[in-house]
């Protein structure tokens, strides 16, 4: 059942090219980055959420027909694909509820130093991940500028 991981995969570049594409389009035309930002991040998450569904699809099928078949190895490759396609899931939620607190530390850091502008960008990217929660049913792949990634990258570690 590969080719139903490919197609999950395909139909979130699909999806993630219409839809974040042309609000990328519309950022790169208005000289807006952060709706590009937005843009690039719904093809990212929707790749991703495709990825995890072509996962769950093709493991559910291959468990379903190894059992009419009696064909245990298929059984056990389901179960793998399964598996592998609910630690998707749990990481993509883990990912998601430390982005929002990562980013709501900051602002609340922000508040405390009297950093507006800590504020600001705290704020700017919450906005951002509902955004991208909302076109990509939780699937959130957050596209950042390059000059806050270098900087959360010397606060982390190199690790984004």
């Amino acid at each position: 059942m590969k080719n139903v991981k490919k197609a999950g995969i395909l139909a979130g570049a699909v999806a993630g090219g219409i839809i974040g594409g042309t609000v990328s389009i519309i950022g790169k035309l208005t000289h807006k980055k952060i709706i590009d930002n937005v843009g690039e991040s719904v093809v990212d998450s929707l790749i991703y959420a495709g990825s995890i569904a072509g996962n769950l699809v093709s493991g559910a099928a291959d468990v379903v027909v190894g059992n009419i078949q009696d064909d245990k190895e298929q059984v056990e490759e389901g179960l793998d694909d399964l598996k592998g396609g609910g630690k998707m899931l749990v990481g993509n939620w883990i990912h998601n509820a430390k982005l929002v607190v990562g980013e709501s530390g900051d602002i609340i850091k922000g508040v405390r130093a009297g950093d507006t502008e800590k504020i600001k960008e705290g704020v700017k990217t919450i906005g951002q991940i509902a955004v991208v929660g909302a076109m990509t049913v939780g699937a959130i792949r957050l596209k950042k500028d390059e000059k806050e990634k270098s900087e959360n990258e010397a606060e982390n570690g190199a690790e984004t």
